[in-house]
């Protein structure tokens, strides 16, 4: 066993977390460190953190795959020692000083298990286990839930969803801010150039499925998987790792405590995630919804007041856990917990269903382009999508490459939007001024119809609060192909210049249109490189060699299908 010392530029995390906490009784003893086999003879590398005094202890298991990470998880994590936990944390599979290969997510499970195998037998824990972590760390813990010794009686799930072709993909338009940065950051290729700098080469390669071993050398199979299995039916999502995960949360019998970020991109699979619970499950568990991204910072220009309800790395909320389920300490809680952005307060929560009528806007355009409570006769908006001119994303939740600051990833949060005069492809229809404000609960659902010259392209909504001193603030954004409207999972036919209905569901939010506010949807075809530039043209996206101009139309009026409807 070694002495434990954090790190001297992270003391600072550490003296922020005692400062929120209790004094903990304990002092850490110390650390072990371990080589654990696994099934296939590969040794993962394992720390164990120790109190200074006792036998045994409830215990804190945390899977990491980001070495970079860890001196951060010690000067915040080994606070549960001072609390009386061993804390145990083992880096994935081909990751710090871990044996084998690095290959996303597939050695997991049976690795996660394994090591589940060797704690228990371990002396040093008293027979009560939690697991914890966030993002990646929350996978490896999802991705076994079904397969917990009795030891396990909770987890504690931060930052991450189960539908992993949901975040992927929206309406058959591909995420790429998220996962072409995640790929190029995680490719486990070495290579001498700056991979920010590959991340935004790539997104300018077209046929982008070459991108990969034009700028790399060779290819990801993991990344070619990502680009080109767009059906929701295929093999590859129907069967294996991420059907398997998307199962996970029905066979789950402990409680869990669950978080996620408005502003994070794994919000509507937490959401899913969280609704596939067991009901008996979901009445111990707990889910709480804050102004977060997937640091759990609140980014964009607005304030958040009061927004550190779990504290800072999630000690506080995680410590009140584990005490209740781990050393049966008594601890109250809401089933739900929103943070409203706008009136900037929590509401607490008996379930996530928002069963009230929606309030209903319908797109008009009379002489000027508006929304409406009541429809009226008016004429179809026309606009010209040149795929070569994309409009720039600015802002929004389903977005990650501004986690690595040489990825020069697009902003993200809510912020003042842009004004583009110069640009006819973007259109926009404003609400009356609101004199008493509204509460928005949940998704809101764009439904358009629309009409193109081409047998595919796409239509993208961006729904924004407008205050009177005329700044415009994005609250959800959205997109939809025409070959994968209305949330098919395989490819639909479309003959040009034929109206059809699309309907956008947008992920979830709790959000206070300000009295004296209005409304703005904002309808173009595109926001890029949060999601990809389509083409124009039907067939796989990322094999697409070149783009063609079309013209889109959008009817409105008392006669059509273009509305939005706000959950209240």
């Amino acid at each position: 066993m070694k002495a434990f010392h954090i790190q001297p530029q992270f003391e600072g995390i550490a003296s922020t977390i005692e400062q929120e906490n209790a004094a903990g009784e304990f002092d850490i003893h110390g650390v072990s460190e371990i080589m654990v086999p696994m099934r296939d003879g590969v040794h993962l590398h394992i720390q164990v953190y120790l109190p200074n005094h006792g036998e045994s202890w409830p215990c804190i298991l945390v899977r990491n795959p980001y070495p970079n990470n860890q001196a951060i998880l010690e000067a915040s994590y080994t606070h549960f020692v001072k609390h009386g936990y061993v804390l145990v944390i083992q880096s994935c599979r081909g990751t710090g000083l871990s044996e084998g290969d690095w290959s996303p997510f597939v050695n997991e499970r049976e690795d996660g298990i394994d090591t589940l195998d060797w704690l228990v037998k371990q002396s040093f824990q008293n027979g009560n286990i939690a697991l914890f972590g966030q993002s990646y760390c929350s996978f490896t813990t999802w991705i076994i839930a079904d397969s917990f010794p009795k030891e396990v009686k909770t987890v504690f799930l931060d930052l991450f969803g189960v539908d992993r072709y949901g975040q992927m993909y929206m309406n058959g338009m591909f995420r790429h801010d998220i996962y072409t940065s995640w790929a190029f950051a995680n490719s486990g290729i070495e290579t001498s150039s700056d991979p920010g700098k590959l991340y935004q080469e790539a997104l300018h390669v077209i046929p982008h499925e070459q991108a990969d071993e034009k700028l790399f050398g060779r290819k990801m199979p993991f990344y070619q998987s990502y680009i080109s299995e767009t059906d929701r039916n295929s093999a590859y999502w129907q069967q294996g790792l991420w059907s398997d995960l998307l199962r996970m949360p029905t066979k789950i019998d402990i409680p869990v405590f669950m978080v996620e970020g408005w502003f994070d991109h794994h919000l509507e699979g937490a959401f899913k995630g969280y609704e596939l619970l067991p009901e008996p499950v979901k009445k111990k568990s707990r889910f709480v919804v804050g102004p977060w991204d997937h640091v759990g910072n609140s980014p964009g220009e607005r304030a958040y007041p009061d927004s550190n309800l779990l504290g800072s790395f999630r000690i506080k909320a995680a410590l009140e856990w584990f005490d209740m389920h781990l050393k049966g300490q008594e601890y109250t809680f809401p089933p739900v917990s929103y943070y409203r952005i706008g009136s900037s307060r929590w509401e607490k929560r008996d379930t996530t269903v928002n069963e009230a009528k929606p309030w209903r806007l319908y797109f008009v355009n009379d002489m000027e382009k508006k929304l409406t409570e009541t429809p009226s006769v008016s004429s179809p908006v026309q606009y010209v999508y040149d795929p070569n001119s994309p409009i720039p994303t600015h802002g929004g939740s389903a977005l990650l490459a501004w986690i690595m600051p040489s990825f020069n990833g697009a902003p993200h949060g809510s912020l003042s939007q842009p004004k583009y005069p110069e640009r006819q492809d973007i259109i926009q229809f404003d609400s009356p001024v609101l004199e008493k404000g509204k509460s928005i609960t949940g998704g809101i659902k764009v439904s358009l119809e629309v009409s193109s010259d081409v047998e595919d392209t796409a239509f993208s909504v961006k729904i924004c609060e407008v205050f009177p001193d005329g700044r415009s603030f994005n609250i959800v954004d959205g997109i939809t192909s025409l070959s994968y409207r209305n949330n098919s999972d395989t490819p639909m036919s479309y003959t040009p210049n034929q109206p059809v209905q699309v309907i956008i569901e947008m992920w979830p939010t709790a959000w206070e249109i300000q009295p004296g506010s209005y409304i703005r949807a904002e309808v173009s075809s595109s926001n890029f490189p949060a999601y990809h530039v389509h083409a124009n043209a039907k067939g796989p996206w990322a094999s697409m060699n070149e783009y063609c101009v079309a013209t889109q139309t959008i009817y409105t009026g008392s006669d059509r299908r273009s509305y939005i409807d706000f959950p209240e």
